[in-house]
């Protein structure tokens, strides 16, 4: 049965890795090599990650099972949030990563589940990410959890700018 767990300083490596490889599994072939690239060296970047890492307003959460980790997701506190998101007291699911083997196993169902109890304990009201307009199994399994379109904007990878949908949930219904 998968659990999970904060991420502590000392997992920066894994967070690294695993968000490298996931994103890259995921997107490659949607973008050039070299915007893919561009991308994983700025956003993966050790050095970034740190930062996420130690901003208290970021909140890492690995999944694992059998003793590995299969995946992460990263809420964020942003100060300024969307002004389309509705709830009050929005929080960010900035990264919602599962390594490919791990897909279509329940481990989503998983990460998603304690995702939503933790932002509800950490006193949120609302929950809202950006998927690409493309990643139409994102879409579904979002949709699934009761996520609904607020709007879009140009995320960009490397220098390919892409079209995400801005999805929000809102968390009332969680004890």
């Amino acid at each position: 049965m998968p659990s999970t767990r904060c991420a502590l300083a000392q997992d920066l490596d894994l967070l690294v890795s695993i968000g490298r490889q996931t994103f890259f599994d995921t997107f490659t072939g949607t973008c050039s090599e070299e915007d893919m690239q561009l991308f994983l060296d700025t956003m993966h970047h050790p050095e970034k990650i740190a930062a996420e890492l130690a901003d208290p307003n970021c909140h890492f959460y690995l999944l694992e099972e059998d003793h590995s980790v299969i995946g992460y997701t990263r809420l964020w506190k942003d100060p300024a949030p969307l002004p389309i998101v509705r709830g009050q007291n929005p929080i960010e699911l900035v990264r919602f990563y599962l390594i490919q083997s791990a897909i279509g196993s329940g481990a989503a169902g998983h990460l998603m589940q304690a995702t939503l109890k933790t932002a509800r304990l950490l006193g949120h009201d609302t929950i809202y990410l950006g998927v690409w307009e493309q990643n139409h199994r994102a879409k579904r399994f979002y949709t699934k959890w009761g996520f609904s379109p607020i709007g879009e904007h140009i995320f960009h990878v490397g220098n390919d700018p892409q079209l995400d949908h801005w999805l929000e949930r809102p968390l009332a219904d969680l004890q």
